[in-house]
């Protein structure tokens, strides 16, 4: 089962999991799946707004896309970069 959120993710019940709505994720498609077959994801009241840590996380690049930021542009153009996110999302 499945509750749908505020945000472009989805909660998976069993384990909680925050699943992004990117048809690439493998746990996404397995969400549309079991909506396609006749499933139907409950709102998400209970479950509170997603928390700076969150937002962040979602949005940072991959860890590897971050290194070779580093590796080609430097520390301080990847830490323009993340600041964007920090600034969007400060700390409560």
């Amino acid at each position: 089962m499945y509750k749908l959120t505020n945000t472009d993710s989805i909660i998976r019940i069993a384990d909680k999991a925050s699943i992004p709505a990117d048809p690439a994720n493998t746990d996404y498609a397995n969400y549309l799946k079991w909506v396609a077959d006749g499933n139907t994801a409950t709102a998400a009241d209970a479950i509170p707004d997603p928390t700076y840590q969150e937002n962040r996380v979602s949005e940072y690049p991959p860890i590897g896309d971050q290194l070779d930021d580093i590796y080609h542009n430097g520390i301080t153009a990847w830490k323009a970069t993340i600041k964007v996110i920090k600034d969007k999302y400060p700390k409560e």
